[in-house]
């Protein structure tokens, strides 16, 4: 997944935190799609369905404007049909629905407002729901 800043003045956030409304397992935790260990996913489990979305959520430090966000599914079946909903404190930023491929990175997701927790929430997947990685990109908040 590009990891470089594409636009002026933004950066890749680090120290951020995770928690998920599913995990598989520990080894499967949250955290892991934060980490440069592409060995590490978080897995939930279970699949998702618009009556029962499954979502993962990322805390993010105050005076930050989140700028986008890249997102590396990891999918089996490795093509398919998803639908992923992302959510800045509650509000409906990115409607994402398409055809998804196994470790092809989707985004940039642009945001570009400020915010404290991301959700990224998924309503339909052809495979349980599970991502390698999610970058969060920001810049800081002077307004």
């Amino acid at each position: 997944m590009q990891s470089k800043n594409i636009f002026p003045g933004v950066q890749r956030l680090e120290g951020l935190t995770a928690s998920a409304s599913h995990e598989k397992s520990d080894d499967d935790a949250a955290e892991n799609v934060l980490t440069d260990n592409k060995d590490e996913r978080w897995n939930a489990g279970r699949p998702a369905s618009p009556n029962s979305p499954v979502y993962i959520d990322i805390d993010v430090p105050a005076g930050v404007v989140i700028d986008h966000l890249n997102l590396l599914p990891y999918q089996v079946p490795t093509t398919g049909h998803t639908h992923h909903r992302i959510f800045v404190d509650g509000e409906l930023v990115s409607d994402q629905k398409g055809t998804t491929k196994h470790n092809e990175a989707i985004g940039p997701v642009k945001v570009d407002r400020p915010g404290r927790k991301i959700r990224v929430e998924t309503v339909e997947t052809p495979s349980w729901v599970s991502w390698s990685k999610i970058e969060v990109f920001g810049r800081p908040d002077i307004s």
